[in-house]
C-alpha cells in the first residue's frame, strides 16, 4: 500500500495536504492532512514538517494514544524522531507528526479520529510506503 500526501497550502503554524491511500493504483481512502509549518527539516525537536520524499513505515504502540500507529522514516529522517500519523485537528496537535481528517479549513483538519480509524482499518500492521510531495 502507498499513502500519497500532496501538500498544497501553508496556514498559520501548519501545512495542509491531500492524501490518497492507494493499492495497485486504486484509491481506497482519501482525505486531508495537517502537518507542522515549514520549513522542511530533518532536525529533531523543531516541531517542523519533514522534507518531501519517500518514507518507509514501522508500526509502534504509542503510549500517548494507546494504540498502534505508523511511524515514518527514511535515510534522512531517523526512526527515533517518531513521526507518527495520528488524530488531531489543529496545528498545536501535530507535535511534529501528521494528522488525518476528512475535511479541512484554514484552521486545520476535521473528523480526524474517524478518518484515522478508517485508515488504520485498512493499513494496520501492513507494509506501507508514504510519499510526500510539495505543490504549493
Amino acid at each position: 500500500m502507498k499513502l500519497q500526501i500532496t501538500r498544497f497550502k501553508n496556514i498559520k503554524d501548519g501545512t495542509l495536504g491531500k492524501f490518497e491511500l492507494l493499492f495497485n493504483g486504486k484509491i481506497f481512502l482519501e482525505g486531508y492532512t495537517l502537518e507542522p509549518a515549514g520549513p522542511d527539516t530533518t532536525a529533531r525537536g523543531k516541531d517542523r514538517r519533514m522534507p518531501e520524499g519517500i518514507y518507509d513505515v514501522f508500526w509502534h504502540h504509542s503510549a500517548r494514544f494507546n494504540r498502534v500507529l505508523p511511524v515514518l522514516y527514511n535515510e534522512k529522517v531517523p526512526k527515533d524522531r517518531y513521526i507518527e500519523i495520528h488524530s488531531g485537528n489543529y496545528p498545536k496537535h501535530t507535535e511534529g507528526c501528521i494528522l488525518l481528517g476528512s475535511t479541512f479549513s484554514d484552521e486545520g483538519v476535521f473528523n480526524s479520529l474517524s478518518t484515522l480509524k478508517s485508515f488504520l482499518a485498512l493499513t494496520l500492521n501492513k507494509e506501507l510506503q508514504v510519499e510526500i510531495i510539495n505543490k504549493f
